[in-house]
Parts: structure tokens; C-alpha cells; sequence
């Protein structure tokens, strides 16, 4: 049975939910669950549960699942095909919850980290955050608190917010264990390059992993982002021979001008000129990087680049053939990645056998873990 088949099944199976606790463990937080929320306040405007209830349901449900499959229907034969190249059953399953997922919403469809456990890990982590001690970025963004990190049993401090130290020190999204003891992931002694480095956590996070004969090479270009990153590396002296930072944007050509907005991990950017921008600087691509620095190797390339992913791919070609590294690919910035760049790397030939990984109770975080045996 393919993927548009099983889809349909769960599609009728899931969408019978009235709806989920998805989100009801965080209790410390002080806020009503989003549904009981939303429940009251249609009692302050409609006056009547049942008739709330009702219309929710009815209309405001039922037309959004209506459009979410619409935009989805486009994507059903490339799924297919990527469903097909996934190696084991766990990834294969995840694939299928996640579009559930994007399709029903959290209401309906439950993600698997999703429990108990996840709200009571998380909250350890928030209770390392230094109240005293934070970066106000003054953007929009929230504040970046000092967190050490020792009490994990992990030899960081850092300036971050706490559910990204969680993902990436804790879940660790970049490490995949496919139903096997092998890791997809950042090894011993690895030459590591961190694509869309931002505050500088995953960097920190491949550097402990690396050891003392490893590097990790961090390519991130927004100003504020390094400033940050920076700081970051400063408190983390023991790391600091292991790290470079490479402040220019990827992308499949070098010498591509392009103009940014600061605003932390959500800034924007464009090819074209636009009002109020910040700055401007121009591209790398992985091969002209290689090829400059002379590097001898490459074992790992992680990306979390704000859907350039593929451009950077089409950049890396050569580094791809060459080096043949383990790959952690973000695809969760628009559906065209799931079903594209699987497709890219497949038309290389090279052997790469596919997995997922998923490291939130929301639609963002999906990796596509990439290796070749």
C-alpha cells in the first residue's frame, strides 16, 4: 500500500478525534489548556458551550483540514515516492503523522514526542536559566538567558532560549539512532559544517560531540546572530579551537548579493533591494568553500537554513561526491522540501540511504537524516 492510500485510512481514522491533549501538559505555565481557552472564550461571546462547540467544529475545523488537504493534494505522488526511499518502518510511520499532523492540526493528531515527559524534561531546563543573566535583543525576539547546562551533565554555557537548548542538548535533533546502534550524526574526531549556526547552540552541541581533533565550521552571516554566537563561544573557551565561524550566506553560486533584516532566527532576507533593510553581503557555496580553505575532509553537514536548503545542496555537489558526509537536512520550512530533496540527493548516485527524524510536539524541526553504509 503507498503513502496516498495509508494516508487516506489514517486521514478517516484521525480526523474521528474530537480533539487531543496535545498541548495540556505544561501545568507550570499557569495557562488553560488552547482548546479550554478558546471553549471559554466562546462561552464569553456565543453564550452557549454546546452552540460554540458546535460551530467550531462544523466550520471553522472542517474548512481548514478542507484547504490543508487541497494545498497537500500537489504534493501526494512525490510522497509516494519519498515514503518508498525511507528505510525503516519507524521513519516511514513518522512521514504519515506528520502530514496527518499538518493536515488535522495539533486538535486532532498527536506528534510522538508529545507527553508528559516532554513538558517535565523541558521544564528542568528552564530551571537553568539564569533570571539575572541575558542578552536583550532589542528585535522583537524574546530574551536570551544565560543557561549552564553542567547540571545536564553537559559541559556548556550559553545564552539561549530554553525549548531550543532542549531540542538540540537534550532530544538531540541532529542525532538519529534508525532502529540500529549507529548513529547518523556529528562523531568523534568529525570535520562538522553547521549550516545556519544562529545563536551558536548547535555549534556548541557538534563541538562536545567532535572531541579535540574535531572542527566545526559555523556559516552564519546575520550580524546580530554572530554577535551572539560569539558571546556564546566566549563562555565555552574549551571549545574555541575547535570552532570557525563563517559569516557569509549558502547558496549553489558564490558572489550572489544579498540584503537582510535582523530579527534573530526569523530574519529576511531577498535578492532585491527592499525598505528598511539592515544590510547586505553576498553568498558562498559549500564547493567554493572546500576548494578555498582546503579542506581534506568533510564527515557531517547539518542545514537549518530558512528553506535554502536545496540551493545549498546544488552548491555542494562536488563536496557531496567527494566526501560522502552523513547529511541532517531541515525539510520542515515548506512541503516542497519533503519531497525535493530527497529527489536532489538521490539523482547523485552516490548510495545514500534515507531516515527522519522529528524533534518537536509542533509542525517545525522535521530532518531528513542522509548515510551511506
Amino acid at each position: 500500500m503507498n503513502f496516498s492510500e495509508l494516508l487516506k485510512i489514517r486521514l478517516i481514522e484521525e480526523s474521528g478525534n474530537y480533539y487531543t491533549d496535545n498541548y495540556d501538559y505544561y501545568s507550570h505555565s499557569k495557562k488553560k489548556p488552547v482548546f479550554k481557552r478558546v471553549i471559554n472564550l466562546g462561552k464569553r461571546v456565543l453564550y452557549t458551550k454546546p452552540f460554540f462547540e458546535f460551530f467550531f467544529k462544523s466550520n471553522f475545523i472542517f474548512h481548514s483540514i478542507f484547504l490543508r488537504m487541497y494545498k497537500m493534494d500537489k504534493y501526494m505522488e512525490s510522497l509516494d515516492n519519498f515514503y518508498t526511499r525511507l528505510e525503516d518502518e519507524n521513519s516511514k510511520e513518522l512521514l504519515l503523522k506528520i502530514v496527518l499532523f499538518r493536515i488535522l492540526g495539533y486538535i486532532k493528531v498527536k506528534l510522538p514526542l508529545s507527553s508528559p515527559q516532554y513538558w517535565s524534561k523541558l521544564q528542568e531546563v528552564e530551571k537553568l536559566a539564569d533570571q539575572n543573566d541575558f542578552i536583550d535583543l532589542n528585535n522583537g525576539s524574546s530574551k536570551l538567558y544565560c543557561h549552564n547546562l553542567s547540571k545536564l551533565k553537559i559541559p556548556v554555557k550559553i545564552f539561549m532560549n530554553s525549548k531550543g537548548l532542549y531540542t538540540t542538548f537534550c532530544i538531540e535533533q541532529y542525532k538519529l539512532y534508525p532502529g540500529t546502534n549507529k548513529s547518523i550524526g556529528a562523531q568523534i574526531n568529525d570535520v562538522v559544517f553547521d549550516l545556519g549556526g544562529c545563536y551558536g547552540d548547535t555549534t556548541l552541541y557538534f563541538a562536545d560531540q567532535v572531541g579535540e581533533k574535531g572542527k566545526v565550521y559555523a556559516f552564519e552571516f546575520v550580524p546580530g546572530n554572530v554577535k551572539v554566537m560569539n558571546k556564546n563561544f566566549e563562555l565555552n573557551p574549551q571549545f574555541s579551537s575547535l570552532i570557525e565561524i563563517v559569516d557569509r550566506p549558502v547558496w549553489q553560486t558564490s558572489g550572489k548579493e544579498i540584503f537582510y533584516k535582523e530579527a534573530g532566527p526569523m530574519s529576511k532576507i531577498s535578492f532585491q533591494e527592499f525598505d528598511g533593510y539592515d544590510g547586505k553581503t553576498t553568498t558562498i557555496s559549500i564547493d567554493d568553500f572546500v576548494k578555498a580553505n582546503n579542506i581534506s575532509k568533510v564527515d557531517f553537514l547539518k542545514t537549518d537554513i530558512e528553506g535554502a536548503e536545496p540551493f545549498a545542496i546544488k552548491g555542494a555537489i562536488d563536496t557531496l561526491t567527494k566526501f560522502k558526509p552523513r547529511l541532517a537536512i531541515s525539510i520542515y520550512h515548506n512541503m516542497g522540501d519533503f519531497v525535493n530533496i530527497v529527489r536532489l540527493i538521490d539523482e547523485l548516485n552516490l548510495g545514500y540511504k534515507f531516515y527522519l527524524g522529528h524533534s518537536t510536539i509542533y509542525s517545525s524541526e522535521t530532518v531528513l537524516f542522509c548515510t551511506i553504509d
